[in-house]
């Protein structure tokens, strides 16, 4: 009696309604993912649209070296992340579990182009140290093996009748794919501070660089140099992370919602490393961190000599135009700069980013 009662109820919704398959509550979470997903395409679409004339410049009037390579299938990939995400969501799929399939192995691949970034940037800034390669070249294998776990543990299937998609099976430990790049990211976040803060002040011992570096006579100096090489935008990277985590750690949110923060996260970190790319491409950011006047009149700790290994080249066009951050790229400030690398022989650390 009650098995046919219950087929009788399946019969009666509707096909084309998945959501009258669901109970109340995840139904009103798997609409309010529909329209997440959908804001998220938009801005991202948005993103890539603003920067249109800029990717042209790396692609068509620059030399074209593996961090560009990187740069632009770290944007495909994003992309294809959070469009399979949406269609995954809103769109009749066949085959849902390939869909699944096919969108993890874009997140893993996002996520994994994107640390490449950070690794092409705090090599280069730490460059020649061969520590530093190896101790973030290990941070990056651990992203790319916690990446790996999603399309290995995630499954999905129709919802009732419908030829609609909804994830019945998640990673075991979902929290490692954000836990790893958390660590790498902060890792390198503070990794860059530190060597900026070494480059701008000369002294005697560790103590006294901490000293400056959480408050003291310098502050201001120290937080205007992290603002010039673009340190704010990896903060956002370490804080969207650390939100993330925090948000995967709360189990009344549900799984629903919790794989529905992801795909903004990874969108957010994606938008911000790469726009540190393109700044340190154009000259708007030194790609060493280390184009930045020492700290003056501090405290007998602190030697006033400059120390002449910490100071790269500056171009006359990148000190025109100035480090506006809002200034808009301009190609022919790039040509300027093309040309000026022709003709001086560049360090390799302030090249390694190019």
């Amino acid at each position: 009696m009650t098995t046919s009662l219950v087929a009788n109820v399946t019969e009666l919704l509707d096909p084309s309604a998945p959501l009258a398959f669901l109970p109340p509550d995840l139904a009103e979470q798997f609409e309010k993912a529909r329209y997440f997903f959908a804001a998220t395409l938009g801005a991202y679409v948005w993103d890539i649209g603003l920067t249109l004339g800029n990717d042209y410049a790396l692609l068509f009037m620059h030399r074209v070296r593996f961090p560009t390579i990187v740069y632009f299938f770290s944007r495909a990939f994003t992309l294809a992340y959070i469009l399979a995400s949406f269609v995954y969501q809103v769109a009749p799929v066949k085959n849902c579990n390939a869909l699944v399939l096919g969108y993890s192995i874009c997140l893993v691949l996002s996520q994994t182009t994107t640390a490449m970034l950070f690794f092409l940037r705090v090599t280069a800034v730490w460059h020649p140290s061969k520590v530093a390669f190896a101790v973030f070249g290990i941070f990056w294998i651990a992203v790319l093996a916690a990446g790996i776990t999603v399309p290995l543990g995630i499954r999905g299937a129709h919802i009732g009748l419908t030829a609609q998609c909804i994830n019945t099976v998640l990673p075991v430990n979902n929290e490692a794919i954000a836990i790893v790049p958390l660590i790498n990211d902060t890792a390198i976040f503070l990794a860059i501070n530190y060597r900026i803060l070494a480059h701008m002040v000369v002294v005697d011992s560790l103590g006294t660089r901490l000293r400056i570096f959480f408050g003291g006579a310098g502050l201001s100096k120290l937080s205007q140099a992290l603002l010039q090489s673009g340190q704010h935008f990896y903060f956002i990277a370490v804080a969207t992370h650390i939100t993330l985590l925090l948000l995967l750690k709360m189990p009344q949110l549900g799984p629903t919602y919790q794989g529905m923060l992801t795909v903004p996260a990874l969108a957010l970190v994606n938008a911000m490393a790469c726009l540190v790319f393109r700044r340190i491409k154009f000259g708007l950011i030194s790609s060493d961190g280390t184009s930045i006047a020492p700290i003056t009149g501090l405290s007998e700790d602190f030697h006033t000599t400059v120390n002449s290994r910490s100071l790269c080249r500056i171009d006359p066009t990148i000190t025109r135009f100035g480090l506006n951050a809002a200034y808009p790229l301009d190609v022919r400030m790039q040509k300027e700069i093309d040309k000026s690398e022709d003709g001086n022989q560049e360090i390799l650390r302030n090249t390694m980013m190019a």
